[in-house]
């Protein structure tokens, strides 16, 4: 194997562990932001910690889940139903949702 091979082997295998430390740390932290929100459903700080994790981790189905909560807790705060529309757009390929949750928040932005 030439030099510039186990140069590029070394850095793809620390790249892997990097990412799978990365992980690992997401998931710990999800845990742990899972168990505070159940001690306080009401706390929008907890729940948008949660989506960045799942973010981190492109956990579509939680992402979602923790905007809607969101927007269930805080109706008149535009950024989570954005970031609805957003994903039913671009990952989910939904024009019509998407459009349903960019109408809510067009009509919350006032509110900033």
């Amino acid at each position: 194997m030439g030099l510039l091979n186990k140069i590029k082997k070394n850095l793809e295998l620390k790249q892997n562990t990097s990412n799978l430390k990365s992980f690992q740390q997401t998931t710990q932290k999800i845990s742990e932001l899972k168990k505070q929100y159940e001690l306080n459903p009401n706390n929008p700080k907890i729940l948008i910690k949660l989506y960045c994790c799942y973010v981190e981790i492109s956990d579509l189905d939680n992402k979602i889940e923790c905007l809607k909560k969101l927007s269930d807790i805080s109706p008149n705060y535009f950024y989570p139903l954005q970031q609805l529309a957003d994903i039913y757009l671009n990952e989910l390929d939904d024009e019509n949702t998407a459009k349903i949750y960019q109408n809510m928040a067009n009509s919350n932005k006032h509110d900033f």
